[in-house]
């Protein structure tokens, strides 16, 4: 699984949904500074926590936030880095990989600090949140299987691609979005076997949140970052995320080129701003 499609499964997690969401947002500033307000919204809305918890939530999310700024902000620049200076003679696979695994030292190390914030709230959750967590996740994987499995399900899996992509890569000329949605059709999708990944997940999701409620913080992160491994049986379609990335990348000319890196650029400038800030 390629670098974006990685955080975007991990974004699952309530400390990080709403982070990994700003990347997409047209002001990363804007959006950065109402992270607990952003995050806060997302969990009570799975969660459908009372004022007190929500109130306690706020505070652990801008203790969580003050910590990511600090520490995380500067790997996030470095992966930048790392990732412009693969273009210069063409990205490898194993250059590809060494991304993906940056990206994921990051998220475990986000994970390993959002877990003693997080047991608090977890810990005072009722029965019937935990059920209502359990609800909404089952009306989204619903939501999605009847999207993805449906009579349009190619067209919306290519538009999910296309949107990933210029996520992390910014707007992608007509030519590249034509290719990548091209790709993204002809891809081997089976629905029997993704469903099944998802449930599987989603059940490690709850398992992994109970463990840190009862402070086995090592458990439910490790629980976590399994979360976001490649199932065996999913491998293929991995490899076919992987071979269009590759292909996109190191097919752009000079103008797509450039226009990346302007693009990491600008967003590399608004996480020293970030940084800076406090």
């Amino acid at each position: 699984m390629a670098t974006m499609q990685l955080l975007k499964r991990l974004a699952t997690l309530l400390t990080l949904t709403a982070l990994l969401g700003l990347i997409g947002c047209s002001s990363l500033t804007l959006a950065y500074g109402q992270l607990p307000l952003l995050a806060g919204l997302w969990a009570d809305n799975y969660l459908d926590l009372d004022s007190r918890q929500r109130a306690q939530l706020k505070t652990q999310l801008q203790a969580w936030q003050a910590w990511h700024r600090r520490e995380e902000l500067p790997q996030w620049i470095a992966l930048l880095r790392q990732a412009n200076a693969a273009l210069d003679d063409g990205v490898t696979h194993d250059e590809l990989l060494a991304l993906e695994r940056g990206a994921r030292a990051s998220v475990e190390r986000c994970l390993q600090h959002a877990a003693p914030l997080a047991a608090p709230v977890l810990a005072g959750l009722r029965p019937e949140q935990w059920q209502h967590l359990q609800k909404k996740m089952d009306e989204k994987t619903e939501e999605w299987r009847d999207k993805i499995g449906g009579p349009r399900g190619a067209d919306e899996r290519a538009k999910r691609y296309t949107t990933n992509l210029e996520r992390w890569l910014g707007d992608l000329d007509r030519p590249l979005r034509r290719q990548a949605a091209a790709d993204a059709k002809s891809w081997h999708f089976d629905l029997a076997l993704m469903s099944q990944g998802r449930t599987q997940r989603q059940t490690r999701l709850v398992q992994a949140l109970r463990a840190w409620s009862h402070q086995d913080f090592a458990t439910g992160t490790a629980m976590l970052m399994q979360d976001s491994q490649t199932l065996p049986a999913e491998m293929p379609y991995r490899e076919e995320i992987i071979t269009s990335l590759l292909k996109l990348l190191n097919g752009m000319d000079t103008a797509q080129r450039e226009a990346l890196r302007k693009h990491w650029a600008d967003w590399s400038n608004e996480l020293r701003s970030l940084q800076a800030a406090h």
